[in-house]
């Protein structure tokens, strides 16, 4: 039996069926990558296999070695420019006197996003605890409309809410009928990309334990609530005769 493969990002467990990419190092080394670290190996300059096989340099007679792992360390050299440009910015064009327009003054309160220590590329905090920020992306996405679809057709699910292994800022929701479920991913770290799929299968007993404790459910409308759902209250007792 062959050892399971591992994420060199993260380090979780790939799945039985997961989709993985294959990235490579500035030094020309392959690294398996899971789609919920995609974000975070371009951010250590890592290029996708795909990417560096169709800029390949051509290898000429006098440099055949090493070529490829050049324009690997370029690549990663190459994005860098446009973060430090956009750092340094650019000088005003002058006004009608021919003198340069002065500088604006931060208005008190406002902080400067070039000082040091500042996050750049980042928005602030979402309001609500990790778990409620990413049900409040799910239920805006288009995937709340497939558990709508779903839950018409087989039933109330089971939902669980939960942050994915080996990365905080990362929160998988899963939601199972008998007959099927589904996995997605929220990455509270980018804001700007969407709610992705992670995987899907028939069985519940695929699903791993930590995804199996049921802590939310779901809504006619798809949209997916934290807490089990309410008891349904039972009849009225009848009424005693006086």
């Amino acid at each position: 039996m062959s050892n399971p493969t591992s994420c060199s990002v993260c380090g979780r467990t790939i799945l039985k069926g997961e989709r993985t990419r294959i990235y490579l190092t500035p030094d020309g080394d392959r690294r398996i990558v899971c789609e919920l670290c995609r974000a975070r190996a371009e951010a250590l300059h890592w290029v996708w296999a795909e990417v560096a096989n169709e800029h390949r340099p051509v290898a000429s007679p006098r440099r055949r070695r090493g070529s490829l792992t050049g324009w690997l360390r370029g690549y990663a050299k190459r994005r860098a420019e446009p973060d430090a440009e956009a750092a340094g910015g650019s000088t005003p064009p002058p006004q009608g006197n021919g003198s340069p327009e002065p500088a604006s003054t931060p208005r008190a309160g406002t902080p400067d996003p070039a000082a040091r220590g500042a996050r750049v590329g980042r928005a602030g905090p979402e309001p609500g605890t990790r778990i409620e920020r990413a049900v409040l992306r799910f239920n805006e996405s288009e995937h709340a409309r497939t558990v709508a679809g779903l839950t018409r057709t087989l039933g109330q699910p089971q939902v669980s809410v939960g942050a994915a292994a080996g990365s905080p800022n990362e929160i998988r929701l899963t939601v199972a009928w008998e007959l099927s479920w589904y996995q997605w991913g929220v990455d509270l770290g980018e804001p700007s990309r969407a709610v992705y799929e992670i995987d899907k299968g028939h069985e519940i007993s695929e699903i791993d334990a930590s995804a199996r404790e049921w802590n939310a459910h779901a809504s006619e409308g798809g949209t997916l609530r934290l807490g089990t759902v309410p008891a349904e209250p039972e009849g009225e007792p009848a009424g005693t005769e006086s």
